[in-house]
């Protein structure tokens, strides 16, 4: 009997697990609720490029075209280089477009079993003896359902897929009350590049929040409003910025992409002597919450 994969999510994750997927000599399919590849890569702003240098930032059996000279490509130069890895590997017949997963269900196995398992299937295999799961789809265009069936899945959904996470707020003190528009950045890179420079333009904008959204979103707001109409952000935790600095060509960057650059980060519950580490440690003496590379 052939035992069908599902892989939820065209993104970077997902194109990679189909490949693989596809070198055991399994048959997977991708649901994808967009209309093509990419993930959140297809709902960037106009600015957006990788935050890391390209070597850093690409598939071990897929190099960058020799055409990209940029360090840093754009959104645009990784949609391609993403498609042109997904027709490389034949990724893209495996492919549904459209279609939106809205309920996945175990069915052949009782609840009471499940919860028994140590591990998965109660062995540690991938495919069981009796289960499959139900998947539930929904075409984005017709919003007609079908149940597909499989025996294993992959979930390449990502952790910023989905809603908008707005924070709530107390009554009276929310956007409500706010005289301007206040949007979440995922509904920004939703808008068309024309209707956000239409948006912002002469426009003082404040950002909340300093994650890579935001940089990228604060960026694009002051190179297109400059001096005169200018962008805050605002911040609850602070970063430290590493730069692309390098010697004899070895990104330092390196020093702390690795598991001794843990003991650099407080954490709740550290004890004495972690706690010492980290404040010794930290370039400016202080507490540090996160790193982040440009």
């Amino acid at each position: 009997m052939e035992k069908k994969v599902a892989i939820i999510g065209a993104g970077l994750s997902g194109l990679i697990a189909c490949k693989y997927v596809l070198e055991t000599g399994f048959q997977p399919v991708v649901f994808e609720a967009d209309e093509g590849l990419g993930g959140q890569w297809r709902h960037t702003i106009e600015s957006t490029k990788i935050q890391n240098p390209k070597q850093d930032f690409q598939f071990v059996d897929f190099p960058w075209d020799s055409s990209v000279k940029e360090d840093n490509p754009n959104n645009q130069q990784v949609q391609a280089y993403f498609n042109a890895y997904a027709q490389r590997f034949g990724i893209v017949p495996c492919i549904r477009f459209n279609s939106k997963v809205i309920d996945i269900d175990y069915v052949g196995e009782s609840n009471e079993d499940i919860k028994s398992w140590e591990l998965w299937n109660g062995d540690g295999t991938p495919f069981g003896s009796k289960g499959t799961w139900h998947i539930t789809l929904q075409d984005t265009k017709t919003f007609s359902t079908e149940v597909y069936k499989a025996e294993f899945v992959i979930l390449c959904i990502g952790k910023y897929s989905g809603l908008p996470n707005f924070p709530e707020f107390p009554h009276g003190k929310g956007p409500e009350i706010f005289k301007g528009k206040a949007m979440h950045s995922m509904d920004y890179a939703a808008l068309d590049n024309k209707t956000a420079a239409e948006l912002i333009k002469n426009k003082r904008v404040t950002v909340v929040g300093s994650g890579k959204s935001a940089l990228d979103v604060a960026t694009e707001i002051a190179d297109k409003n400059g001096v005169n109409y200018p962008c805050t952000m605002i911040q609850r935790t602070v970063h430290w910025f590493l730069l692309d600095f390098k010697i004899w060509g070895f990104s330092l960057a390196y020093l702390y992409f690795n598991r001794f650059a843990e003991l650099l980060v407080h954490k709740p519950g550290e004890n004495l002597l972690l706690s010492l580490v980290a404040t010794l440690l930290s370039p400016d003496g202080d507490s540090a919450d996160s790193l982040k590379y440009i």
